[in-house]
């Protein structure tokens, strides 16, 4: 009997296996959400851990379909969950408008500044005195500085406190935060090809990535509204939408090019679009696409860890950069809220908010592992780090929320 069909079906188109991944993916992430959301927990949490479950190294990996692994993590996945982040930053950019940022900016740089400085030092410093070379150590430090939104923003959406006086300030914080840790990067990357850099080529490289970023909002408030004017205007049913998702696509591709987190383009998109007359059509339009990219997006996270590498040793490891990650986000983004909110309340939930490590600490440990800076032990302690913060956080977030807030 000829073997070709059954090796034909062995081999599935690329494309195809990205589809049956995410199908699977969304499916249980669903049910892991609605679990959790029952007991009261974030449904980011159930999403998380769904995407840990049945990643190619746990489940996923188990379950055989046509000769591969049901699961798998390849480009088109990966492509995926990036929409998922831009649409999720964009999302919360319509929330939040230009007036908050105007409301909190000098106040959200302050926060910004403290949560990414002090995680920086802790993490340069400890790792340094544990006898690394200076830059993984720099590195190490660098994967601590930035803050994922997406994760603190979702549960404060869930919550519907991102118009809150402290949710504005987080997320507002955790946006110039994820800009500096791109800054940071770009200055670890300058060291490594240079060698060194002056005090003057690092202060260029921070200007100018302010700069870029302040740009960019700039041009999408005065430029986006209009375009959202003329879509109303036509009167074709899903302009308005087309036109708004176009519009974070575009700036999330210029964040990109121009050497910033694509989901940094994405959310001063939503913000520039919040200033316009069709802000709650793109709202409800980008609820709905959310149900389904939001859970690829966190799946893929979790998916990505690898329970297989993980021993005493690393487990050790893994403690201990999550403690220094948590006391040192949680001390830096307090001080900054502290001095405008005057609520030890309010302020411990921004520095909470500020906890979870996400996308751009995963990208900076893989820039790292790459370029030979960082081993495979180290590497497993920053994913780790990165999730185990990531899980954390929410579940302290939420139930902070929930506290009565007495004497404030």
């Amino acid at each position: 009997m000829s073997l070709e069909p059954a090796l034909a079906m062995s081999s599935m188109d690329p494309v195809l296996r990205s589809i049956v991944t995410i199908g699977v993916l969304v499916f249980f992430a669903k049910i892991f959400a609605s679990m959790f959301s029952s007991i009261r927990l974030p449904p980011v949490i159930g999403e998380l851990l769904a995407g840990i479950i049945f990643s190619p190294y746990a489940l996923g990996g188990g379950i055989i379909v046509f000769g591969e692994p049901i699961v798998v993590l390849n480009n088109y996945v990966e492509a995926f969950a990036e929409i998922g982040a831009i649409m999720l930053l964009f999302s919360m950019g319509l929330e939040m408008g230009l007036t908050s940022l105007r409301e909190t900016g000098m106040w959200a740089i302050l926060v910004a500044t403290l949560g990414a400085v002090i995680p920086f030092i802790v993490g340069y410093e400890f790792y340094t005195l544990c006898g690394l070379p200076q830059t993984s150590a720099l590195f190490i430090g660098a994967i601590m500085v930035a803050t994922s939104l997406a994760i603190s923003s979702k549960v404060l959406e869930n919550l519907n406190l991102l118009a809150t006086e402290e949710g504005m300030l987080l997320v507002n914080a955790a946006v110039i935060d994820d800009v500096l840790g791109v800054a940071v990067l770009a200055i670890i990357t300058a060291i490594i090809v240079h060698g060194t850099i002056s005090l003057y080529e690092t202060i260029k490289i921070v200007i100018a990535f302010f700069l870029i970023w302040f740009a960019m909002v700039g041009f999408g408030a005065y430029f986006l509204p209009r375009v959202m004017e003329r879509a109303m205007s036509l009167g074709v049913e899903g302009a308005v939408e087309t036109a708004a998702v176009a519009s974070a696509f575009i700036l999330a591709a210029i964040a990109g090019g121009l050497g910033l987190s694509p989901i940094i383009g994405a959310y001063a998109a939503g913000m520039a679009i919040a200033e316009s007359r069709a802000l709650q059509h793109v709202k409800d339009f980008t609820r709905h696409i959310n149900t389904v990219f939001s859970p690829i997006f966190f799946t893929v996270v979790g998916a990505r860890m690898n329970l297989g590498i993980i021993t005493d040793q690393i487990i050790a490891g893994i403690l201990v950069m999550a403690a220094l990650a948590i006391v040192s986000k949680f001390a830096g983004g307090f001080a900054g809220a502290m001095l405008r909110l005057r609520s030890w309340l309010k302020s411990a939930r921004v520095g909470v908010g500020m906890i979870p490590r996400g996308e751009l600490g995963l990208i900076i440990a893989s820039l790292a592992l790459s370029k030979g800076v960082i081993g495979q032990d180290l590497y497993a302690q920053a994913v780790w780090m990165v999730i185990l913060t990531s899980i954390i956080a929410p579940i302290i977030l939420s139930r902070m929320y929930r506290m009565e807030a007495g004497g404030g």
